[in-house]
């Protein structure tokens, strides 16, 4: 389903249909990340803000818990579940128009990124800062560092 949200919406279920099968599954595994990440993608599609905020918090509560995202990504640990759930919630308070606290969120993704070293992360933190900085200003200085910092690591 996640996939056909992605590539294909028409083929998906609907957005009614999709969230009562979701809620079986959870009912009976709250700890499935990936449920609650399709929530979260479902809960996009008819734009409701709590929904989403919810699931996507709780996919990444389920996703640190679990120790998934530990275990593949070696010494990483929990930081890189951690500055990429606050880039989505970052992303998704600016998706909902709620600039003020995609800034807050988005500092913070730029904080544990920069502690982590982590340069892919900070790119994506640019990006998402320059399009948080286009609602609020009109700037192209972002824009034109995201590409220089893009191009030095080989980023589309």
């Amino acid at each position: 389903q996640a996939s056909l949200l992605k590539n294909d919406e028409t083929k998906a279920l609907t957005p009614a249909l999709l969230q009562k099968e979701l809620n079986n599954l959870l009912k009976f595994n709250p700890d499935f990340a990936e449920a609650h990440y399709l929530s979260y993608l479902n809960s996009l599609r008819v734009q409701d803000v709590f929904s989403s905020t919810h699931s996507l918090l709780h996919y990444f509560d389920r996703l640190i818990l679990t120790g998934a995202e530990s275990k593949s990504n070696g010494d990483e640990g929990y930081g890189r579940s951690l500055r990429y759930a606050a880039l989505n919630l970052a992303a998704l308070h600016c998706r909902f128009g709620h600039y003020q606290q995609a800034e807050l969120a988005l500092q913070e993704a730029i904080r544990i990124a920069q502690e982590s070293n982590d340069h892919v992360c900070l790119q994506h933190c640019l990006s998402w800062l320059y399009i948080l900085e286009q609602k609020i200003f009109d700037s192209c200085v972002l824009l034109e560092h995201s590409v220089t910092k893009s191009f030095h690591f080989g980023l589309p």
